[in-house]
């Protein structure tokens, strides 16, 4: 009997004109921290956004076939938000959680290319200190 193969959420966001960041999408966010991502249109659902929609489903495949850059913030999001789930399970009050939380993403991590990288040769390294300065700073997640 054949298998049938399901494909994998990408993203929907276009990154044609995004700033590239270690292989990442710069995209738009709904937010009000400034950052290296320009703001999202009103009313239009944003990276971080989708991530969370295509989190349940997208955790469940073994292969991932990367479109482009916007896959691969999705893919960052998918790991920051399993990261995150992880935190909330040792802290059963709101406000040890959100601590917990701000924690988490104001910690120093790894970035592409460095030891301690978890996603390994997913993404590309940085091409300059400032580059990896800036995805360990400002990409993704964190400037959110």
């Amino acid at each position: 009997m054949r298998q049938q193969v399901v494909p994998a959420y990408h993203s929907k966001q276009t990154d044609e004109n995004a700033q590239v960041c270690c292989g990442c999408a710069i995209l738009p966010l709904s937010t009000t921290v400034r950052g290296p991502a320009p703001l999202a249109q009103p009313g239009r659902e944003d990276i971080v956004e989708e991530a969370l929609y295509y989190f349940r489903a997208n955790v469940l495949f073994r292969n991932y076939q990367i479109e482009g850059s916007a896959d691969r913030t999705l893919i960052y999001l998918t790991f920051f938000i399993q990261q995150c789930l992880k935190e909330l399970e040792k802290h059963p009050g709101k406000k040890e959680a959100s601590r917990a939380l701000t924690n988490l993403a104001m910690q120093n991590f790894a970035a592409p290319g460095q030891a301690g990288w978890h996603l390994g040769t997913l993404f590309p390294g940085g091409t300059s200190a400032q580059e990896t300065g800036t995805s360990r700073a400002d990409c993704c997640c964190r400037a959110s």
